[in-house]
């Protein structure tokens, strides 16, 4: 089968299933109050807490990706809460469990190896990489850094089969030609700020309004900087951006095909398979996702790793891998998430029961 199926963020169905199930972060107001109602030690104390819970709750979501024949997983972007911040004043390493928590950061790649689910980020749209504001810019490079090294303690290599993928997230002056080269100009410039690893990881994904629709991305982005700066990017397609913000040759009137888009953008990542994005849209202009899925992703006769963006997150992916499935049993969800948690609800043995 030529389409792979990847979760995005958070099980559904683990939530469902128990609700202490999931990811725990401190805002900055939450940390704030407890450092002036008790003292800095605890806060700090319950940051620590929550990432180490969040790096167990990453390895026992990748163990059920597999156990419903999910081959992929979109890391969580608030695995590590207000220290991946870069305007907060307290880093990773400063934190008095530093050193266990990159212990357990290993627990992650094993667990992603040994299941053979492949791991990914997605930055937020704050971050660009070509921005007026330099802050912007020194605020993305520390991003798209923490986050590379992240992926190398887990034990990934530095390179596309572990992407992190970005949105470029702002425009050109114009759509002139000019305009349109001094812009990647100075991305590229910004890019070479990166660290090695974080270079090597960079994808670019496609957007749903302006100019970055998926021909210009690969004529700008992958064509002009292999022949300009010797470093073609590699694209990830986005299927209801493209809906949305379609490509056109010079003085053409149709639309180029869906199917030549992925099959460019599935050229630039050199032999390794693509993590692409999948959805449908709520109705019919919507750029909203919709709840679930509705038919399997067409082959487009490439191997394709395609994050599902739908509202029952894994719900669609089982509909699509699982379909004659009726529910997973308690058993087997205390077997991915290593026996901790136990109370499932009486809603738990309806998930997957067929709607009436």
């Amino acid at each position: 089968m030529n389409n792979k199926y990847g979760l995005i963020s958070n099980s559904l169905i683990l939530k469902e299933a128990d609700a202490s199930f999931g990811f725990k972060a401190l805002t900055r107001k939450q940390f704030n109050e407890i450092k002036q109602s008790s003292e800095e030690e605890e806060a700090i104390h319950n940051i620590c807490q929550n990432i180490l819970n969040n790096i167990e709750v990453t390895c026992d979501t990748i163990d059920h990706c597999r156990n419903i024949g999910a081959d992929h997983y979109r890391l969580n972007n608030s695995l590590f809460g207000l220290i991946q911040d870069p305007t907060f004043d307290i880093d990773l390493d400063d934190l008095p469990c530093a050193k266990e928590i990159k212990s357990k950061l290993t627990e992650i790649g094993k667990t992603a190896i040994t299941k053979s689910v492949s791991l990914s980020v997605h930055l937020d749209s704050f971050c660009k990489l070509n921005d007026d504001d330099d802050a912007v810019v020194d605020k993305t490079v520390k991003e798209i850094n923490f986050w590379s090294e992240i992926l190398s303690a887990i034990g990934l290599q530095e390179n596309y089969s572990s992407p992190i993928i970005t949105q470029i997230n702002n425009q050109p002056k114009s759509s002139k030609h000019d305009d349109m080269v001094a812009f990647v100009d100075k991305f590229f410039e910004n890019f070479k700020e990166l660290d090695e690893g974080a270079q090597k990881r960079l994808v670019i994904k496609n957007a749903d309004v302006g100019d970055w629709s998926c021909l210009n991305l690969f004529k700008y982005f992958h064509v002009y900087c292999s022949e300009q700066h010797d470093h073609a990017f590699a694209l990830s397609y986005d299927n209801l951006h493209d809906t949305h913000n379609i490509s056109k040759m010079d003085g053409a009137e149709a639309m180029v095909e869906p199917q030549i888009n992925i099959g460019a953008f599935h050229e630039t990542w050199g032999g390794v398979v693509p993590v692409f994005n999948w959805s449908e849209p709520k109705s019919p202009n919507s750029k909203s996702p919709a709840a679930t899925i509705s038919e399997p992703i067409p082959d487009f006769n490439y191997q394709i790793k395609w994050e599902l963006e739908f509202l029952d997150k894994d719900h669609s992916i089982v509909k699509i891998l699982q379909p004659s499935e009726e529910k997973i049993s308690e058993e087997i969800i205390k077997k991915i998430t290593r026996k901790k948690y136990t109370a499932v609800s009486s809603v738990y043995n309806r998930l997957y029961e067929k709607k009436k």
